[in-house]
């Protein structure tokens, strides 16, 4: 999932970026690796509390249009899809010493649905901004959320932090409040803290990630917990 204002889940850091030829400078891609203890999305784990493999691809014009895909190991659907695959593109920009970002982002889980059974496939728009190191980033989802029924029109407002402690190492939080519409629907928060030190080529992080509410009360997979993750940028 893209690191920038699109993702509050332990997933990969920024990666640098290169041209594809000079035919077309203006276009570059970056490719992500990694491994995560536990995949945290919005405080729940996605892999049943056990360790995940992911990576991606994106692709960045310096008008400020990207586009990319992204993709995890999970294990949360009892119809046994072993894999999230997102899609997503959008715009983003500076306006002085603001920065904003704005897109359509689809999470796939092949082979996720059965016969009868809710279809997890979630499309979201979000909007965020930001100054130096703080951000603000709105999700409003155009389809149930994932596989929840009657969930049209849920949210998620979250509010971040990151700033170079000193070299190579990263301090990072979060809060956010996802709002679930629907028959069971409710409100929950997920918050998060960590640092990130880049070594000889690796992001090595270590983050504590927890939430609070109804809708999270007494789920295993909601639990605080730390949260190792190791990426490669190539």
């Amino acid at each position: 999932m893209r690191k920038t204002l699109v993702t509050t889940a332990v997933a990969l850091a920024s990666v640098p970026t290169f041209g594809i030829s000079s035919a077309v400078a203006q276009t570059e891609v970056s490719a992500n690796v990694g491994f995560v203890s536990d995949y945290r999305y919005r405080g729940i784990s996605q892999s049943d509390r056990k360790p995940a493999v992911q990576g991606g691809f994106d692709l960045e014009h310096d008008s400020g249009l990207y586009a990319g895909i992204w993709g995890s190991s999970i294990s949360w659907l009892g119809t046994g899809s072993g894999a999230e695959i997102d899609v997503y593109g959008g715009y983003t920009g500076e306006v002085g010493d603001f920065f904003y970002d704005v897109g359509v982002l689809h999470y796939n889980y092949p082979g996720g649905k059965a016969s009868g059974s809710p279809n997890p496939n979630t499309t979201e728009a979000y909007i965020g901004g930001g100054w130096g190191p703080v951000s603000l980033t709105y999700y409003h989802s155009f389809t149930n959320l994932f596989g929840a029924e009657k969930s049209k029109g849920s949210h998620y407002l979250v509010a971040a932090f990151e700033y170079e402690v000193v070299e190579n190492l990263t301090f990072d939080a979060h809060v956010g409040r996802q709002k679930v519409k629907g028959p069971d629907g409710g409100s929950y928060t997920d918050y998060g803290v960590g640092l990130t030190y880049a070594i000889g080529g690796f992001d090595v992080g270590l983050h504590y990630i927890d939430t609070s509410g109804r809708l999270v009360k007494g789920v295993k997979d909601a639990k605080g917990t730390a949260v190792l993750s190791v990426s490669r940028t190539f």
